[in-house]
């Protein structure tokens, strides 16, 4: 079985061919990406847990922020836009969720400021004052930034067969530039300890207000089948140790930092609210990551402030 000890390790060493280099100019032009159904193991808790184990000390959240290039502000209402400014460039368009299944509540647009969407299209959108402080079930951002346009949705049809408009889905996004990396099967802390080691470009990891943890990868696709011929290896290499492969998407929702997370809906769809909101957290923010410097080598204290 592919485990992640060898793909780690050959990060790690980078690749050591003997072959003499071919000149540039006489390699063929590489095939376009193609995406591919693959078939995400089952999770080896052994493996995790012995991966983890190379991590002697504790991997906690002030840990992360300590660590964190960004310094993280000690305002959690400076979070959610904070990770915006800092990921995505000036005038991209980032749509927001209080609700998961609808269309979107609020649009950020990097540079101008938040706007309050209307439910339909031809509803005007109207400035507002901030992005929203919580909801019922937390609150998202769309990953892959849009053009803030209805389209219509090929996946999407009324009774009557005709398409039905959106503005959350492929057709409505302008590039692919993030993959996110999440785990319900792994506590916490051995979770965390897995992902620090990662050679891979996170850009970020926060909380969901509830039992997980989510990471941010820069993959930087400019088309859902690119996205797709590369998530291909994250699932390989990373389902075995407690990655959710089914998280693993080009059109995806993740947690917006900084907000309240009221409550959680059960297994029958059943609200339950929590005795007490819970914050959706930003622990680490570096929005310059590469390849091949874990989390893990990042020094202490070494911080940057946030661009204003």
């Amino acid at each position: 079985m592919r485990t992640l000890y060898r793909a780690i390790s050959d990060e790690e060493r980078g690749t050591r061919g003997t072959r003499k280099p071919v000149p540039k100019y006489q390699r063929p032009l590489p095939a376009a990406p193609k995406a591919q159904k693959v078939k995400p193991e089952d999770l080896n808790e052994d493996l995790a847990a012995a991966l983890a184990a190379r991590v002697e000390e504790s991997i906690t959240f002030d840990w992360l922020r300590a660590h964190s290039p960004v310094e993280i502000p000690d305002n959690p209402r400076a979070w959610g836009e904070l990770l915006l400014k800092e990921l995505y460039p000036s005038g991209s368009r980032i749509l927001v969720f209080t609700a998961f299944a609808s269309q979107g509540q609020y649009l950020y647009v990097v540079g101008d400021g938040v706007y309050k969407l209307g439910r339909k299209p031809g509803i005007k959108a109207v400035k507002a004052p901030r992005l929203p402080a919580g909801g019922d079930n937390g609150v998202w951002f769309l990953t892959a930034p849009i053009t803030g346009k209805w389209e219509p949705n090929p996946g999407k049809r009324d009774p009557q067969g005709n398409l039905m408009p959106g503005r959350r889905h492929s057709a409505c996004c302008t590039s692919f530039p993030f993959l996110v990396l999440e785990s319900d099967n792994l506590t916490p802390d051995v979770w965390l300890k897995i992902l620090v080691q990662l050679a891979d470009p996170i850009v970020a990891v926060y909380t969901s207000g509830g039992k997980s943890v989510h990471a941010l990868v820069k993959v930087s696709a400019a088309t859902p089948e690119e996205f797709n011929a590369i998530k291909e290896g994250y699932i390989l290499r990373l389902s075995p140790v407690g990655a959710d492969a089914a998280a693993i998407t080009p059109v995806r929702l993740s947690r917006l930092p900084g907000c309240m997370r009221h409550g959680t809906t059960g297994e029958f769809g059943t609200y339950i609210k929590y005795d007490k909101p819970r914050l959706q957290e930003l622990l680490y923010l570096n929005p310059a990551a590469v390849h091949g410097e874990p989390i893990l080598t990042m020094p202490s204290r070494k911080t940057r402030k946030a661009v204003k």
